[in-house]
């Protein structure tokens, strides 16, 4: 599984103690002990597994897995950090490119936004509840989603941009469901009824 570009880069975070890589080679490590993690998390779940088998997975010494994150904690703050980031980057490249009345190419976008992601949203949901801060960042995070998709709307549809704000709201509650609902049988069909609902947030009609 891979959830972001092998060469994924971030700050330290005073928050959780993890030591940012400076060198690229540092930076492909990280990516792939991060990759390691989300996969035993989604297996195991969050609990169940250890850094041993993070390191094991990733083919990290189990050293170097510490240096870069102390503690199962920092580990799984980052991760949860990169989905986020990953998918806050993924609306800016939308809007990026989102056209006036490109309404179905938009559409696709964002529903694949969702979707690309949605093996990673269980345990993201996980990782998010054991915060200690979690109203408070998920309220932070979901004002930043809000934002840009508010944006490509505005973009796409200039002339209902009076509708902008609360069609954000209601096509943000969509998305997230979206993963749940396109799962097992028949999900072609229930994926091409929330792509019409989408779609006509989209273009205001």
């Amino acid at each position: 599984m891979s959830t972001s570009p092998p060469t994924y880069e971030r700050e330290s975070s005073h928050k959780s103690n993890a030591i940012a890589p400076k060198r690229q080679r540092g930076r492909e490590r990280v990516a792939r002990i991060l990759d390691a993690a989300g996969a035993l998390f989604l297996e195991k779940g969050v609990d169940g597994a250890t850094m041993t088998e993070i390191a094991a997975r990733s083919g990290t010494a189990i050293g170097s897995l510490y240096r870069f994150f102390p503690t199962k904690e920092s580990l799984s703050l980052t991760l949860l950090e990169r989905f986020i980031h990953d998918r806050l980057a993924r609306l800016d490249e939308i809007c990026a490119g989102a056209r006036p009345g490109d309404c179905d190419a938009v559409t696709g976008q964002l529903l694949g936004a969702w979707l690309d992601k949605r093996d990673e949203r269980d345990y993201t949901t996980l990782l998010l509840a054991a915060r200690p801060d979690a109203e408070q960042s998920g309220k932070a995070w979901r004002d930043q989603f809000l934002a840009r998709v508010v944006a490509v709307l505005e973009k796409t549809c200039p002339e209902a941009q009076d509708t902008a704000a609360a069609r954000g709201i209601v096509l943000l509650h969509v998305l997230k469901l979206a993963p749940q609902l396109v799962t097992g049988e028949g999900q072609g069909t229930v994926e091409a009824e929330i792509r019409k609902l989408v779609f006509s947030l989209v273009s205001a009609a």
